[in-house]
C-alpha cells in the first residue's frame, strides 16, 4: 500500500490544504497521522472535517490533542502553548472533539508502528537521539516506525548491534530506499509548523511493497495563515515563527 505520512498539522489549514492538493496527484491508499492536529494554529475545527473525510485515516494522538482532554498536561505546556490550546477548546465542535478523543497513544499494524513521542511516553519525549532509539526497539515490531513531536524530518536506521544512523532530510523532494535486514524510525516532519528552519509543510509517502520513503515540501499561503492568527489574537511568537520555519 502506498501511505500518506503526515504530522504536526497543528490547526493550519493552508498548510493541510496544499499538502492534501499534492498527494491528490500520487495517489495514496490510506493517510497515517503523527499526532497534534490541533494547537498553535487558527482553524482547528475545519483541520478535524477536513482529515475526518480522509480515506483510511490512521491516527495517534498528539501531546496538544491529549492536552484538550487532560488538564494535567497543562504544566508541560509554555504561556503560549497555553493561550493556543485554550482557542483551540473554545473553536472546536463537540463532534470534532469527540473525534479527537478517540486517537489512540500509538498503533501497532502490518505495515508499520506509529507514536507521537516515543512508546515509553507518546506525549513528553522527543525522540531525536540513538540511544532513545535502542530504549524503544522492544516496543514495537516490523522494520518501520513514524514518529512525529520535534518537526524535523529525519530518518534513523538500525541493524543488529551497530549504534544507530540519523540523517536529516535536506530539499523538498527527496526518496529514501529502505534496506532489507533494518529498522527505521522516520519523522516526516511538520505540516503545520515546521521548525527545521524551511518554512514549507513537510509530509512524506510510504510506500509498503516497493520499501521507499518519499519526503516532501509544499509552499502555502503563509500571509494568510498568519493574518488568521492575529485576527484570533493568537501570540505573536506562533505566528512570527512561521516565517522563519523554526
Amino acid at each position: 500500500m502506498k501511505y500518506a505520512v503526515l504530522s504536526d498539522i497543528h490547526s493550519n489549514y493552508e498548510a493541510l490544504a496544499a499538502v492534501l492538493k499534492r498527494l491528490a496527484t500520487l495517489g495514496v491508499d490510506a493517510h497515517a497521522f503523527c499526532g497534534d492536529l490541533v494547537g498553535y494554529g487558527p482553524d482547528p475545527e475545519l483541520c478535524a472535517q477536513t482529515v475526518k473525510k480522509l480515506k483510511n485515516f490512521i491516527p495517534v494522538m498528539g501531546n496538544h490533542d491529549m492536552c484538550l482532554f487532560n488538564d494535567d498536561f497543562f504544566k508541560w505546556f509554555s504561556d503560549y502553548a497555553k493561550e493556543s490550546i485554550k482557542f483551540t477548546a473554545a473553536h472546536l465542535s463537540e463532534s470534532s472533539k469527540k473525534f479527537i478523543r478517540a486517537f489512540p497513544d500509538q498503533y501497532h499494524g502490518k505495515d508499520f508502528a506509529m507514536v507521537h513521542g516515543s512508546f515509553f511516553d507518546p506525549f513528553r519525549d522527543y525522540l531525536l537521539s540513538a540511544e532513545q532509539f535502542i530504549l524503544n526497539l522492544d516496543k514495537w515490531a516490523g522494520s518501520v516506525c513514524f514518529v512525529g513531536h520535534s518537526h524535523v524530518p529525519f530518518i534513523m536506521s538500525y541493524k543488529n548491534d551497530r549504534m544507530p544512523q540519523i540523517d536529516i532530510f535536506l530539499g523538498n523532494d527527496v526518496t529514501i530506499k529502505m534496506m532489507p535486514g533494518l529498522r527505521y524510525m522516520i519523522n516526516p516532519g511538520s505540516i503545520g509548523q515546521p521548525r527545521d528552519a524551511n518554512r514549507m509543510a513537510s509530509f512524506g509517502v510510504y510506500d509498503s511493497e516497493k520499501r521507499t520513503f518519499r519526503l516532501l515540501r509544499v509552499p502555502y499561503n503563509i500571509e494568510a495563515v498568519q493574518k488568521k492568527m492575529l485576527a484570533a489574537k493568537l501570540p505573536d511568537i506562533l505566528s512570527n515563527r512561521l516565517t522563519k520555519g523554526t
